[in-house]
């Protein structure tokens, strides 16, 4: 009982998992739509405001990583 009401709180909190289209990683294109490819997340471009996600797990802060030879931008954990 305890768990169903903890999981209703976190949901209503907004809290916890979404599959939503703003909570899933986006691919980092160029200027002509093509996607970067990547061997290692270092092989992505970076901005002065982004940085490379450090594990496997979203962080507090949005950041960019390779995911399956494409470079994608990984939306913070409060999704």
């Amino acid at each position: 009982m305890t768990a169903l009401v903890l999981a209703t709180v976190t949901g209503l909190a907004g809290c916890g998992p979404s599959d939503s289209e703003a909570c899933r990683p986006v691919p980092v294109q160029d200027d002509e739509g093509r996607t970067y490819r990547c061997v290692a997340s270092e092989d992505c471009p970076l901005s002065s405001t982004m940085t490379l996600c450090v594990r496997d797990i979203p962080g507090p802060l949005e950041c960019i990583r390779c995911l399956d030879t494409e470079c994608v931008r990984v939306p913070p954990e409060t999704c």
